[in-house]
């Protein structure tokens, strides 16, 4: 029963807190920002001033004539380097390598099984490490 009293207490606190704000304004009948003024009309006269006459004088600019020299670009022919790329060359990895992949595979897989109980996480967990020593180990 308290608990529900206090949830109604603190939900009504929100709402009136949520709603001060419609409360800052005071009315349209308020004094405060002037409203009762509303019905006067207010007449303003703006004097218009002549603008001030200006003559101006307008001249003929002054011309120098001046010779500009431009030079020209001077284009070299450089000899053109032309480098071919060797071919690609495409090597099969060596035997050794695709067994011992292979074979550290088979042997992680088996040790993964054995050490997870049978799970599929640990045992394909234990090929992929098993593989991947396996392909790195060094040959004879």
């Amino acid at each position: 029963m308290n608990a529900k009293k206090t949830i109604c207490t603190l939900a009504v606190g929100m709402l009136f807190t949520a709603a001060t704000p419609a409360f800052a304004d005071p009315p349209r009948w308020a004094p405060a920002h002037g409203y009762r003024h509303n019905d006067k009309v207010v007449v303003t006269k703006h004097r218009h001033f002549a603008p001030a006459q200006r003559h101006v004088v307008v001249s003929r600019p002054v011309v120098v004539r001046r010779t500009v020299v431009v030079e020209r670009p001077v284009y070299v022919r450089r000899p053109v380097f032309v480098h071919y790329a060797p071919a690609p060359v495409y090597v099969e990895p060596h035997p050794a390598v695709v067994f011992g992949a292979l074979g550290g595979a088979i042997i992680g897989a088996a040790i993964g099984n054995q050490i997870g109980g049978g799970a599929p996480a640990p045992t394909a967990i234990g090929a992929v490490v098993g593989g991947t020593i396996g392909a790195h180990a060094p040959t004879w």
